[in-house]
């Protein structure tokens, strides 16, 4: 029999599938037939009569129960649909792993960015024709977050029309050009115009690369997978530092500190034709065979009918996502995240990721050379390579974590020490040297004792930010259902690099407005106010699907009752793991998941 049409209100449920090494799976299939509201499946007609029978029995039992009315087979339920996702109990490959390791390079693109440009400000001095002002340094550090907040709404407008891999190749397309344009430079404009480019690449592959990843991790997965782009994130600043260091001393050295930025994004290019498409965009287009062949390699010790039962899952919650959005245009769709429960997700995932941008860690990594040269170290970049290793550090530590211990938990546990970090940092500058018009002096006289337990209590805050709130937000595309998920990271991507702005074009100005010991003050102020908000309104979802995850707003912030799904979810999968249905296709040996990965 044909296939059905991609417009036919069908959904693929082969339970036969046999990948070839092509990597298409090939079956022949007879519709089940339903009513005019109901799904249609599709069950391989090369089994024997007693097969089949015993998987359309699956079938009824994955996707719902017998309609009562006449002409009809089949009722889609979607909670069932959920709860018998049993291919999240199968062990997973290093076939994911392998492409979110490749995918995360766009995080690195983020991470070198953020780090180069603390070395850049430091020794450029007159070389784009004249010595940079404090206004000057400001505009070439916040022009790239301007071009990163258009960046992440030009890839949020167009993520679902054309796909996630496509955005990742123009992202490193962009970015390679304004590292090549900012090595180019010499005048302040031409300079202007490389940091905008290159902050499109980076504002389009931030949105993007935890989305991308996000979608296609196991849940149980999912939070540590999302961890490993921030970790590049902070590999990136570490490299950055190491290569302001190497070319310190060099003659128009940060010629090449700028100019090697263009190195991770044409690696990724490279990568970008290996990489799939995730299955979820997949089965949005179309493309059932296409999804069936990425999760197969994605669960290698699936079942055929596991594999199908998951394909149905997502094409449930697509088919329920179209009815919202279908037909709408951008502004109409972009109108579904200010429904209740779509609104308060946006409010919890934007919330977050502002309190992290404006907590203040950014300006360390933009200004930490210059900051710690005005305390009176010999070596700035050395010390702020000691900042940027601490950051890297400790976000392995979330991602051993994160998973674990859950979003919610590991927040609660590291914010407030991030308040008592900058309280220490503020003392501290209290005792420095501070001129008339309120601004830090650079010191001739060595380190001082001050100087010291500034580096301290910035470590100690980067420390707990690295383990909780430096990555945490990133993992807000989850909050979202289906049909707003892009928009949604959209706008939390816009949040992160206007709040990127906010600090980048401000921070030298602060300090000589309110004294450093007034902003960091300020900044230990919104850490203690964002601990709050994460205590009274950040849920927990750790561990659950993303087709899950959108029922949890519709409970107000849901805190306390994604605690409930998750007990009930987590006592189900036990009880699911033990005891299978004796005779089911989607029952067998690999939902024996005792040999948990480890990473």
């Amino acid at each position: 029999m044909p296939r059905p049409s991609p417009d036919q209100p069908t959904s693929f449920f082969p339970l036969r599938l046999i990948p070839t090494l092509a990597g298409v799976a090939t079956a022949t299939y007879i519709p089940i037939p339903s009513g005019p509201t109901t799904t249609t499946h599709y069950v391989d007609t090369s089994l024997s009569d007693e097969m089949k029978k015993d998987d359309v029995q699956v079938i009824e039992d994955t996707v719902g129960r017998k309609s009562s009315s006449p002409g009809s087979h089949l009722v889609v339920n979607s909670d069932l649909l959920r709860e018998q996702d049993s291919i999240e109990l199968t062990a997973t490959g290093k076939y994911v792993w392998l492409v979110t390791l490749a995918a995360a390079i766009g995080g690195l693109l983020f991470g070198y960015d953020t780090g180069v440009i603390s070395g850049v400000l430091v020794i450029i001095n007159d070389n784009l024709g004249h010595v940079l002002s404090d206004s000057d340094k400001e505009l070439i550090t916040s022009i790239t977050s301007a071009g990163a907040f258009l960046g992440a709404l030009w890839a949020g407008s167009i993520a679902d029309r054309y796909g996630r891999k496509i955005i990742m190749i123009l992202a490193c397309i962009t970015f390679s050009v304004g590292a090549i344009i900012q090595a180019a430079s010499f005048s302040l404009a031409q300079m202007t115009v490389g940091r905008f480019i290159i902050g499109l690449g980076v504002g389009a592959a931030a949105m993007i690369v935890p989305l991308y990843i996000a979608e296609l991790a196991p849940a149980r997965l999912r939070g540590r997978m999302v961890v490993i782009d921030c970790l590049c994130i902070t590999g990136g600043q570490v490299i950055a530092y190491v290569v302001d260091a190497i070319f310190y001393h060099v003659p128009h050295g940060w010629r090449y500190m700028v100019g090697l930025g263009a190195v991770p994004s044409l690696l990724l290019l490279a990568f970008m034709p290996f990489l799939p498409e995730t299955p979820r965009q997949l089965i949005a287009h179309g493309k059932h065979e296409q999804a069936a062949a990425v999760l197969a390699k994605i669960y290698p010790k699936a079942t055929a009918a596991q594999v199908s039962a998951k394909i149905n899952v997502i094409q449930a919650d697509f088919t329920e996502c179209m009815a919202a959005v279908e037909g709408k245009s951008f502004m109409a769709r972009l109108k579904e995240l200010y429904k209740p429960a779509n609104f308060r997700a946006l409010v919890v995932a934007c919330g977050l990721m502002a309190v992290q941008q404006l907590c203040g860690f950014n300006s360390l990594m933009y200004y930490s050379a210059t900051l710690f040269a005005l305390v009176g170290f010999d070596n700035p970049v050395a010390v702020g390579l000691v900042v940027a290793g601490t950051n890297f550090l400790f976000t392995c530590v979330a991602l051993k974590y994160i998973d674990v211990v859950g979003r919610r938990r590991i927040l609660i546990w590291s914010m407030w020490g991030m308040s008592a970090g900058l309280v220490m940092a503020a003392v501290a500058f209290h005792f420095l040297h501070i001129a008339s018009d309120g601004s830090l002096q650079a010191t001739n006289n060595g380190t001082s004792t001050p100087g010291i337990i500034v580096l301290v209590a910035i470590i100690i805050f980067v420390a707990f930010y690295a383990s909780g709130l430096g990555n945490v937000p990133w993992q807000a595309n989850e909050l979202f259902p289906m049909e707003v998920r892009s928009l949604g990271t959209m706008m939390v991507t816009c949040t992160c690099w206007g709040g990127n702005i906010i600090i980048s074009a401000t921070f030298l100005t602060l300090m000589k407005a309110i004294t450093p010991s007034g902003a960091f003050g300020l900044y230990a102020g919104i850490c203690f106010f964002g601990w709050i908000a994460v205590i009274l309104c950040y849920p927990e979802v750790a561990g659950m699907n993303l087709e899950e995850i959108r029922v949890v707003f519709e409970h107000g912030f849901g805190v306390r009752y994604a605690e409930k799904l998750r007990k009930e979810r987590k006592e189900a999968l036990k009880q699911r793991s033990v005891t299978p249905r004796a005779g089911s296709s989607l029952s067998g040996p690999s939902l024996n998941v005792a040999a948990e990965e480890k990473v």
